[in-house]
């Protein structure tokens, strides 16, 4: 398969993937890079370590960036927070090359993981909390 047609699959996938399922896929894919970043900071290869930690921070800033703050509220914020603390500890981890400390922050990340994991499928797609409101608390697609 070549690489564009990989990526015109991965964007039809993208696409028509749930907001829930594609939350899920994210919080994957930082679990995934941290796992890579702490194997390579125990096996000393410090810029694997960092790419790694570049990656799953770029994801979490992401998240970051589609809170909606007027929909979410309590929760938006709280996201807020959990994020910022997960981005400032992979950032220390990743300048001190800290595996064990990187370790540490996994839980969080698979709670929040779970947490979306749970929502029944008939809400998968819903996009506000009151559902009067169609704007987004957390719309990773715009």
């Amino acid at each position: 398969m070549t690489a564009a047609l990989a990526a015109a699959y991965r964007n039809a996938e993208i696409e028509t993937v749930s907001q829930r399922d594609l939350l899920v896929r994210l919080y994957q894919g930082i679990e995934r890079f941290l796992d890579q970043g702490e194997a390579a900071m125990r096996s000393q290869k410090r810029e694997q370590a960092t790419i790694s930690c570049q990656k799953a921070r770029s994801i979490l800033f992401e998240l970051l960036s589609t809170l909606n703050f007027e929909v979410g509220g309590e929760i938006a914020e709280r996201l807020k927070q959990i994020y910022l603390f997960l981005i400032s500890e992979i950032t220390e981890c990743s300048l001190r090359k800290d595996a064990d400390r990187l370790h540490k922050i996994r839980p969080t990340l698979a709670i929040l993981r779970s947490a979306w994991e749970e929502i029944p499928a008939e809400f998968a797609n819903v996009t506000s909390l009151t559902g009067a409101d169609r704007n987004s608390l957390l719309d990773v697609r715009s």
